[in-house]
């Protein structure tokens, strides 16, 4: 297997597709799993400062926390660009689309709640505490994303979503 080409089981020599490139197939892994972490880092990361914002000394806390959802919705562009193109290849029917629908649709519902976090706070971003309600639908909108983030695993654990079952011979 190289970066540039691939040999397909009959023996032809071709480059990677755009599609493959996505999939992360010239790595040897997919690379939606990659990208997932970064906004769920950030979404995380800007609740917990908020309620650092309430409980500690730290008074860029609601500032900081307003960057890292924004910080989040930069990662979900390469997350969102690999699951959708893992999804839109799956069986139509499947139960890994079943479950791989309802994960997409908790994540969209993830970042609209962030949305929502977003225009609430954004008057009061440099305030040395964030406002409750800022921390509640926080609050809520990480719930959400950890259940679409169950559903995610379940996909590769349980259903074996990109799982490779092939293991090439060591030299």
């Amino acid at each position: 297997m190289s970066l540039f080409k691939t040999t397909t089981p009959t023996g032809e020599t071709r480059r990677w597709t755009l599609k493959e490139w996505v999939q992360g197939m010239p790595l040897g892994h997919p690379s939606h799993p990659m990208f997932v972490h970064f906004p769920v880092a950030f979404y995380i990361g800007s609740v917990a400062l908020d309620l650092l914002s309430k409980i500690g000394d730290f008074a860029a806390a609601p500032h900081a926390g307003t960057w890292a959802i924004i910080g989040a919705w930069s990662g979900s562009l390469f997350a969102v660009t690999t699951g959708l193109v893992d999804w839109f290849g799956m069986a139509r029917g499947s139960t890994k689309k079943r479950v791989a629908t309802r994960h997409l649709v908790l994540q969209l519902t993830t970042f609209a709640i962030f949305v929502v976090d977003l225009i609430l706070r954004w008057p009061d971003r440099h305030a040395a505490e964030t406002k409750p309600l800022v921390i509640v639908i926080g609050l809520i909108g990480v719930g959400v994303l950890l259940l679409g983030q169950y559903l995610g695993g379940k996909l590769v654990y349980q259903l074996g979503m990109r799982v490779s079952t092939v293991r090439e011979s060591e030299p």
